[in-house]
């Protein structure tokens, strides 16, 4: 495949819920690096994200997790799952009315279970083969566009270049909106879902550019428990829109419900106490 046959590299940090995206490496290092790139974004955003591989391929995109996102934290409390491609697909995508309704379920139950979306990287070599031809693959990839659309699922979908053969690569491109990236700029905070006590753990910084993902990962947490416990240990700054984001959401919880801000620093206590940013549902840990 040539490089000008590849669609242009998206930014991830801007990604629409939605968007469907391609990528092919050459080689199972290129394609670990671009699979953890996409999987570090949505967990830190505080998404749920499928990955869908091999026993070889999750195991080293798992090792090439940062360990600030904590892999085995976001597996066991269900942020991150991982799957085979049989598991994920069955006997293949051949019946799009089965398919699209287990992508459906899949997004739905995502909500249920206190995230706010449903991204999904996968390895897709097996997919040709399934299908029996790259026309079918390709027809395949250009419903899923608009069914991702339909249901806000964004998603990768990895081909390795050194297994297409002639124009494949680019017929496969073009049902894409874009590239992702091998590597993309760092997110400043983490938003990652712990589920005792129910919750989330805000690490980073986070303000202007991040308060948007801060705001819907706590209100789809609080969603399913509106006792939330905020553990921000790892906080190293939040400005005080940030801070009147959360004080909103905690007015917004019904009368039963709190928001416990857990090891707050002195300096987010100040700024409380001095913005008068006080709720009687939302409490500090002494």
């Amino acid at each position: 495949m040539t490089p000008g046959a590849l669609p242009a590299s998206v930014d991830l940090c801007s990604l629409e819920p939605g968007t469907h995206l391609c990528a092919f490496p050459t080689d199972e290092q290129q394609s670990a690096q671009i699979a953890t790139t996409f999987v570090e974004r949505a967990l830190s955003d505080g998404d749920r994200l499928l990955y869908v591989a091999s026993d070889e391929q999750a195991q080293a995109m798992l090792r090439s997790l940062p360990p600030h996102l904590d892999a085995a934290a976001a597996l066991a409390a269900g942020q991150l799952q991982v799957r085979s491609f049989a598991e994920a697909y069955g006997r293949g995508p051949t019946d799009l009315g089965a398919v699209a309704d287990g992508f459906r379920a899949a997004a739905a139950q995502t909500r249920k279970d206190g995230f706010p979306g449903l991204r999904v990287a996968a390895h897709m070599d097996e997919l040709a083969a399934l299908l029996g031809s790259v026309e079918e693959t390709v027809r395949w990839e250009r419903l899923s566009t608009d069914l991702q659309r339909e249901i806000g699922v964004s998603s990768v979908c990895l081909y390795r270049a050194d297994r297409l053969s002639g124009d494949a690569g680019a017929s496969l491109a073009g049902e894409h909106a874009g590239a992702s990236p091998e590597r993309a700029e760092r997110s400043l905070a983490q938003f990652l879902a712990v589920d005792e006590p129910w919750g989330l753990r805000v690490s980073g910084e986070v303000d202007l550019s991040n308060r948007d993902q801060l705001r819907r990962a706590v209100l789809s947490r609080a969603g399913v428990v509106p006792r939330l416990h905020l553990d921000l240990r790892a906080l190293t700054f939040t400005d005080v829109g940030s801070l009147s984001a959360l004080r909103a959401t905690a007015a917004s919880l019904p009368a039963d419900g709190w928001l416990l801000l857990d090891g707050a620093s002195n300096a987010v206590r100040r700024t409380l106490e001095i913005c008068d940013l006080g709720h009687e549902r939302m409490r500090v840990q002494p």
